[in-house]
């Protein structure tokens, strides 16, 4: 395939590791990183969190932002990342996701108490009834940045899937490609409603797992095919005549 048709068929998301937009992303990170540990955003955070706050109370739409938000936790999406492995055609894509999911919940543990920001001080009571051994997954796993909120794991994470996922079925149908954007922007709202994150946690989330997803993609060649004959027979292999 020429690289004129590559690019043709390239999602605008995917930028190459070395580009001035990747500099662009890496830049805006930082700096929005740097504007939150100063304390600029926490009065806006704060007002957007009590609004949330103040919506409490219906049993449906709790539920709802219960099972949503559950979408984003390191358990469901690694046996999602899991499955995607298997099947053959997403293989790739799965295997990146996998390593991205890892490298962001191990890099976030420790940007967290870096930044410092706390989770907001409002706490999410839901009105219905829940397993007695029901809780929501921490955006850390880690109990030294249980307590720190910047910047949003479940954000980084989902971001993450719609970005390498994303690529994975944009071949086949570009709207399917861009609708799977929607997935961490409803995880966002779920966080910010279950009172884990101010809005700037989900932000840099969104530009953290959008970061991560670059190095990746470009490192393991995400846009390449993904062939096992050396472990696994010739099933994987080109059709003769193809190059490898």
């Amino acid at each position: 395939m020429s690289a004129a048709a590559t690019a043709a068929t390239r999602p605008p998301w995917m930028i190459r590791a070395r580009s001035m937009h990747f500099v662009a992303l890496i830049a805006a990170f930082v700096a929005f990183s740097t504007l939150v540990a100063s304390g600029v955003t926490l009065g806006a955070d704060d007002a957007a969190s009590r609004y949330f706050k103040s919506i409490h109370g219906n049993a449906g739409l709790d539920a709802v932002m219960i099972v949503i938000t559950s979408m984003g936790d390191v358990t469901t999406l690694f046996i999602f990342g899991i499955i995607i492995t298997i099947i053959r055609r997403t293989r790739k894509a799965g295997m990146v996701f996998l390593i991205a999911l890892i490298v962001i919940v191990v890099l976030v543990m420790y940007i967290k108490p870096l930044v410092g920001r706390e989770i907001p001080p409002y706490t999410f009571e839901p009105a219905l009834e829940l397993p007695s051994n029901f809780s929501l997954e921490n955006d850390s796993l880690a109990p030294f940045a249980a307590g720190f909120s910047y910047p949003s794991g479940h954000a980084a994470r989902a971001t993450a899937l719609a970005f390498i996922v994303g690529y994975a079925i944009y071949n086949k149908s570009r709207k399917a490609g861009y609708a799977i954007w929607a997935f961490p922007i409803i995880i966002g709202i779920t966080r910010l409603y279950v009172m884990q994150h101010y809005p700037t946690d989900i932000i840099g989330g969104f530009l953290f797992g959008g970061m991560v997803s670059v190095v990746l993609a470009s490192a393991m060649k995400l846009e390449q095919p993904f062939f096992m004959s050396r472990i696994k027979g010739k099933e994987d292999q080109p059709p003769q005549g193809e190059p490898q």
